[in-house]
């Protein structure tokens, strides 16, 4: 532990003084001028629906792959599932020149750009609603492949420059799980309103309706997020963001000098960055393979396939916000991260059995019980990433971490697909629990230093001495 000492010389470093505003809570007794203001909710707000408007284009193919296959577009299953793939190949192509421009253009206009991309992919698709326009769709959505590198790698960053230290968890999970209640309302909604028609104008004229009410709201969000979204607030909401800032200041640290050291001197975080790629990808995997395997043991059940998916994503959500509660208020990282891995494990065995007895509720409840620890990863994930890589940027270190997920589900999904298509669902649950299984084993072997929380300690220890010394000199 660092001895801290006060002497005549010592100063408390500002991150900025003598700003008062009025409904804001104020953090005090600490050795950096910290304030938590009220408008941080807005911020999240405004990010959750930018997230959510992306997020909803990523299965919006892949969850009626069969009609698109059968009924309209006329695509081979590998071209319905690129759909899916290409978000996850463009983030991790073009995140480190992302990385580049945000550290040097702020949050609000990373959000900014990545709400355009949407918005553009958005209206390029309305004009793919003809059997003939595949290509055009697979234009649209590349650009919204393209915005998830600047939607993706914010919310870690978001918590920290708005939240306290006590709400870092939450408001890291809150906005992770905008792009899952995103995911929740495209599979609720695009099994409903496209059926399986014979009639292929019928659904040409479904497909329509979406991609121009999608359009819409993407403009309506854009708008709100230009004039609305702010960037960093005047003054740190924690002790750990204002040295942060500070060390950020005076040391001047590029991308490429935070990348070489988070892959050179950082064990910690190289074990998790596969631990996450392997956990994560699974549930990205399941947007696209999810089709084949509910529907073999439940024919022409498509609704039922978009209201499972709807659970896995919000009630794993749900859940996950509660464990990311948890972890705020008790600070067991590795306990969590450890049990969280585990019963993922334990709810695919659990999935797999229902799904072979073909007993819909079960189904129904062990695909939501997965979604739940799989989620919960996700949110623990980028905390485990904040404290292994402080002080760091959290946009540099969490944007090489969503890679692993991005880059491990490009690999993972046409795999664990070529598996079923090969040797039947049972082949292809088997592959799940593996992967699942050695990311388990790699969080137990993960001994995380918790830099963050370290930092925090110091600052209470570094008030509470200069306090003392206050009051002796009062004396």
């Amino acid at each position: 532990m660092t001895n801290l000492q006060i002497t005549e010389n010592d100063t408390v470093h500002p991150l900025k003084t003598g700003y008062t505003e009025e409904n804001e809570d104020t953090v005090t007794g600490s050795p950096y001028k910290v304030q938590v203001f009220k408008r941080r909710w807005l911020q999240l707000f405004l990010f959750a629906l930018c997230g959510m408007c992306s997020s909803y284009q990523w299965p919006q193919f892949t969850i009626i792959g069969h009609i698109i296959i059968l009924r309209y577009y006329g695509v081979s299953i590998s071209a319905v599932a690129s759909t899916s793939i290409m978000l996850m190949v463009a983030y991790s192509v073009f995140l480190f020149p992302a990385l580049f421009l945000m550290e040097r253009i702020g949050i609000k206009w990373s959000v900014v750009i990545g709400a355009v991309l949407t918005c553009l992919g958005a209206w390029i698709k309305v004009f793919a609603a003809a059997p003939d326009r595949f290509p055009v769709l697979l234009i649209g959505q590349a650009l919204v492949a393209m915005s998830q590198v600047f939607i993706c790698s914010v919310p870690g960053k978001l918590a920290a420059f708005w939240f306290g230290k006590d709400q870092l968890a939450l408001a890291t999970a809150i906005g992770c799980y905008a792009v899952h209640v995103g995911l929740s309302i495209c599979f609720l909604t695009v099994p409903i309103f496209v059926g399986n028609h014979d009639d292929v104008e019928e659904i040409g004229h479904t497909l329509s309706v979406i991609y121009w009410t999608l359009a819409i709201a993407c403009s309506v969000v854009t708008l709100a997020v230009l004039f609305l979204f702010q960037d960093e607030p005047p003054m740190a909401p924690s002790e750990s963001r204002a040295f942060q800032k500070s060390a950020h200041e005076c040391l001047d640290r590029g991308v490429l000098v935070s990348f070489k050291r988070l892959l050179t001197k950082n064990s910690s975080f190289i074990i998790l960055w596969n631990t996450y790629g392997l956990i994560v990808s699974i549930f990205y995997s399941m947007a696209t393979i999810w089709n084949p395997l509910f529907l073999t043991h439940f024919k022409n059940c498509e609704v039922d396939l978009g209201i499972t998916s709807v659970l896995n994503c919000l009630l794993g959500t749900i859940g996950s916000v509660i464990i990311a509660s948890i972890l705020d208020k008790t600070k067991k990282f590795r306990v969590i991260a450890i049990t969280v891995t585990s019963s993922a494990v334990l709810f695919e065995i659990l999935l797999a059995v229902t799904l072979n007895v073909e007993i819909k509720w079960m189904v129904y409840l062990s695909l939501s019980l997965f979604g739940i620890a799989q989620l919960s990863f996700s949110a623990i994930g980028f905390e485990l990433c904040a404290e292994a890589t402080y002080p760091e940027p959290q946009a540099v270190s969490m944007g090489i971490l969503s890679i692993a997920g991005q880059l491990y589900g490009a690999i993972v999904t046409p795999i664990i697909l070529k598996v079923i298509n090969v040797y039947g669902d049972a082949a292809g649950h088997v592959a799940m629990l593996a992967i699942l299984s050695l990311g388990t084993l790699l969080t137990i072997s993960n001994k995380i230093d918790l830099h963050r929380q370290r930092a925090e300690e110091h600052a209470a220890q570094y008030n509470a001495l200069s306090q003392g010394i206050l009051h002796k000199i009062d004396k």
